[in-house]
């Protein structure tokens, strides 16, 4: 091999490693993004901004939207349709939606059945087009679930009755318990200012999600749970 070819190689060579390099970098950054961004979205206090209808606790998509555009202005979400424009899809039987959600470069994308008032999937012949709307709404607060608001909602709604049976063990589970008693509370006209106190008083700090030690999320949860309109 002559130095010129041998010139050319290392060049080659070098290239390569520089193609690496950036590659590597680039998954580094967007790695520390990703991160970034579920840290702030999971430890945000959404607790006075949910809602209770019947047993089930949620957060509205529009308190759920407000958050993420207040805090990222740049966070877009798109809507999947099919090709020929349709807001749903369907196998024939019953119908599903899609919704991906973009923030600082990263996307997560999640898919929810349409469904009645009952959570039971509605026959495709019968869906409206408000019954879709309605799912589109529902995943895109799912959706911004996987990016971290609002994630200990979702915690254990696909635990056997076994498994729930055992949820004073986990911390996320109580504070999920919190999360939904303190709506139960506010819902029942118990002033806001004294169930942030007593939570303040015992675990330090008026966010339930900043709560670390489960001990104390018991606490917690069981000094909420007497609080009674006065």
């Amino acid at each position: 091999m002559t130095i010129l070819e041998e010139n050319e190689v290392l060049r080659d060579e070098l290239n390569a490693a520089k193609s690496d390099n950036a590659r590597l970098m680039q998954k580094l950054e967007d790695s520390a993004r990703e991160n970034s961004v579920f840290k702030l979205l999971n430890e945000y206090d959404i607790t006075e901004h949910l809602k209770k209808k019947d047993k089930i606790i949620y957060l509205p998509w529009s308190k759920a939207w407000t958050i993420i555009k207040s805090l990222f202005p740049t966070a877009r979400f798109t809507i999947h349709k099919t090709n020929d424009g349709c807001i749903y899809h369907t196998d024939g039987k019953t119908a599903w939606v899609e919704v991906s959600i973009t923030i600082n470069g990263w996307t997560e994308t999640e898919s929810l059945a349409v469904m009645d008032f009952r959570n039971k999937s509605i026959p495709v012949e019968s869906i409206t087009s408000a019954d879709a709307e309605k799912s589109i709404k529902r995943c895109l607060v799912k959706c911004a679930a996987l990016h971290g608001l609002g994630l200990s909602l979702w915690t254990g709604e696909e635990l056997s009755s076994a498994a729930k049976r055992k949820k004073e063990t986990d911390l996320d589970d109580v504070k999920q318990d919190i999360i939904g008693t303190v709506a139960e509370k506010l819902d029942a006209k118990v002033p806001r200012e004294e169930i942030y106190k007593v939570i303040e008083s015992i675990a330090g700090a008026k966010n339930p999600n900043a709560i670390r030690d489960i001990a104390i999320a018991q606490k917690v949860l069981e000094k909420i749970k007497k609080m009674e309109v006065k």
